[in-house]
Parts: structure tokens; sequence; C-alpha cells
């Protein structure tokens, strides 16, 4: 009978040794989830610093086309002076030179800098995965009005899509007047305000044309400040504007002078104005300007071949979706990070997306 008591006591010891074993997990498994959250966290964090504060290397990386993927010593999406550094104001090339999209002309494929390359300046190797968003702090929609000349502006917020009353707007149409052969341009009334349901409508009158139109506009909001260029015609070709570097898909004839449009600060507004620089053919689709104006939102130039005069315009806005993984924005257990930023003079969120590609 002994033995039975003996083989009965170690089932018991097995039993709670095994029951321990489990309770520890079980209870252990929270802590360990927090404490890796917390790790996410604090990667995403830094992740985020380095992205809006550092101009990377060389600094001038966003502006100067000769920096490939491969010249890239270290990653950052700030602007760089050496005069001034300010918090959290991105450099527009160093962005625009992230999205694919925008860079499908044969001669700005090279200045493309893909996830992969980002990921090994960063250091993230294949333990993290990230996305990163960029986006205008408002939206802003455009509609043409029932009456030729009218514009009727819609302002949001990004959150929730809630209409923005009572935001400042200015606007200012450019257009080709053939007459004169020369860029003019028209603006609205100052003071203007949106409504109860963000929106608010503009007249610019009577335009000798209706096909090379340039619409630009600024919507203040409290200081949050969103510049916006929309083409409102039909022979309007857009370009490509990387420092002072101007890309076309097509071979124009383009005519020596950019306009080039700027947005500056007066009084409790804004005013929308254009300056003129010389612009140099330097190869096929590629043109020089001497000199791009800090505060400039685009810019204007004509055309004139055998199949007649059109208006090229670059922007200078962005939209950035940038992913590790083509088409993945977020992963279940993701941490992310939102930051208000300034580039080229507007409001713009950025939001990162940090995940762990293993646990």
């Amino acid at each position: 009978m002994h033995i039975y008591e003996y083989l009965f006591t170690a089932v018991i010891i097995v039993t709670i040794l095994l029951a321990s074993s489990t309770m520890i997990e079980i209870l252990s498994e929270p802590s360990r989830s927090v404490s890796e959250k917390e790790q996410l966290k604090v990667a995403a964090q830094k992740l985020m610093s380095q992205l809006l504060l550092d101009p990377g290397d060389p600094p001038d990386w966003g502006s100067n086309v000769t920096i490939d993927e491969s010249s890239l010593k270290a990653f950052g999406l700030a602007k760089y002076s050496e005069t001034t550094r300010e918090a959290y104001a991105l450099d527009p090339d160093k962005v625009y030179r992230l999205n694919d999209a925008l860079l499908l002309l044969n001669n700005t494929r090279s200045l493309f800098i893909p996830p992969s390359r980002v990921i090994n300046l960063l250091n993230l190797g294949n333990e993290y995965g990230f996305a990163l968003e960029i986006f205008p702090a408002l939206n802003v929609s455009i509609a043409p009005g029932k009456d030729s000349g009218k514009y009727e502006f819609s302002v949001s917020s990004e959150y929730g899509g809630l209409p923005i009353f009572g935001a400042n707007v200015t606007a200012t149409m450019y257009y080709y007047d053939a007459s004169s052969q020369k860029i003019a341009s028209k603006s609205t009334p100052p003071n203007l305000q949106t409504g109860i349901g963000g929106k608010c409508v503009v007249d610019f009158g009577s335009i000798p044309t209706t096909e090379m139109k340039i619409l630009t506009l600024v919507v203040d909001y409290y200081s949050v400040r969103v510049a916006k260029v929309f083409p409102a015609g039909l022979n309007v070709k857009r370009a490509r504007l990387i420092g002072d570097h101007l890309f076309l898909n097509e071979t124009y004839n383009i005519s020596g002078k950019a306009y080039e449009i700027i947005v500056e600060k007066r009084g409790i507004g804004y005013m929308i104005e254009d300056v003129k620089f010389s612009l140099n053919k330097v190869g096929d689709g590629k043109f020089d300007l001497t000199y791009v104006e800090p505060s400039a939102v685009a810019v204007l130039a004509v055309s004139e071949d055998e199949d007649g005069v059109k208006l090229i315009f670059a922007s200078k806005e962005v939209n950035l979706a940038y992913s590790s993984i083509p088409g993945v924005w977020s992963f279940p257990f993701a941490y992310s990070v939102e930051r208000s930023v300034v580039i080229g003079g507007s409001a713009y969120i950025v939001r990162l997306y940090l995940w762990r590609m293993s646990w």
C-alpha cells in the first residue's frame, strides 16, 4: 500500500509544479506585453524625432539632384540652413523625393529614395517595419461655380472631415493672356471667409482665356496656413520642381522666364504675388532656375510649340504615403506617433506607424 501513497504524492507534486508554472506564465504575460509595447513606443518616438529634427547627411540631399540613394549617409527630413534651424520645419524637396508617384518621369527616377534604403540608414534592419504619412492640416477642395469665373472652395478638418467656419481665404488666378503673350493674374477681394458649411465662393469675373489657368489659394485658420495650387484650365501641363531644377516629361520649348508664385504675410492676411527669374535649359525636359524664393509655392512657365501654347506649372505641395511594405500602413500591434510640422510655410500632419516584424 505504501507504494500507492508515494505515487499519489508524486502526482500531486507534479500537478502543483505544472499549475505553478502555468500561473507564473499567465501572470507574467501582461507584464511582458506592456514591456514590449513600451519598447515599441520608445522606438517610435525616437524614430520620429530623427525624421523631423535631423537634416540627414549630406544635409542638402533634397535639393541636390547629384545625390542619389547610395550617396546618403544619414536620413532625416528637417530643413537645413546655415543661419537658422526651426524645429519641426521640414524640407519640401526631401519629402518630395520620397514620393515615387511624383517621380515617374524618365529624368527623375534616380531621385527617388526607396524605403529599403531608409530602413538601412535608420538601422531598423529586419526587426521593424514602418509607414509614414504626410498630409495638409486642412482639407481644401475646389469646384467650378455655375457662372464663369466663379469657384467654390470647401475647407474641412482632417479629423472627421468637419467643416471649418471662419477660415480666411486668399485666392489669385494666374492665366496666359494671348494679347500680351504674358502670364497675367486676378485676385479676389480681401477678408473672404468660409461660411458655416466651410465653403466660400470667389468670383474672378471675366478672364480672357478658359484653357490656361492656375488657381492659387491660401487658407488661414488661427495661424494654421495651407497653400494649394489647382490647375483650372485644359492646356496646363504639370512639371516637377526639386531645388532649383524644373523637370518635365516631354520636350517643351519654354521661354526664358519663370514666374515664381510666393505667399507673404501682410498684416492679418496674406498676399499672393509673383516674381520673375531666368530659366535655362540644361537637357531634355530639364531646366534650371537662377533662384527659387524660399516662400515660393509654385513655378509657372509658358511653352510655345508647334501644337500651340501651354501653361507649365510645378507646385511645392506634398502629400505622402510611404511604407516599408508596399500597400501596408499598419499592423494590429503597431504604435503610431503624430506631429504637426511646417513644410514650405504650410501646416502639415506627419503620422508615423512602427511595428515589429517579429516578437
